[in-house]
């Protein structure tokens, strides 16, 4: 079993258009950042407007539509986390805005299978 400490985050990524998870993995790449995952999914706005009918007409208050949801999850070696903001920030415009996107990292104190890059 290998440890990390807080030399590396988990990086979780959140957009709308699947252009920009291609975008942000070919960047991943060129950064050094050798695995994510991609999960398909759905935001609160988007299951409220389509699922339950009393906030149907509300559905314009949510940022981001209807469209699909992507995450895109990834262990990160710290000192790399501040270029994939900027990555995701280019490609995304600026997740700033409403609708643009999210990205949050977490410390990860132990993992287990990943690439040894990463460890």
């Amino acid at each position: 079993m290998s440890e990390r400490g807080p030399s590396s985050e988990l990086l979780f990524c959140i957009v709308k258009d699947h252009h920009q998870v291609e975008e942000i993995l070919t960047g991943f790449l060129e950064l050094g950042i050798r695995g994510a995952t991609v999960i398909d999914g759905r935001g609160m706005g988007q299951i409220l407007s389509m699922d339950v009918p009393i906030f149907a007409g509300f559905k314009n208050l949510f940022p981001g539509g209807s469209s699909g949801t992507y995450v895109i999850l990834s262990a990160v070696a710290s000192d790399l986390i501040g270029r994939a903001v900027e990555l995701a920030n280019e490609v995304c415009g600026s997740l700033s805005k409403a609708g643009a996107g999210v990205l949050f990292t977490v410390p990860v104190s132990r993992a287990v299978g990943l690439a040894e890059e990463i460890r």
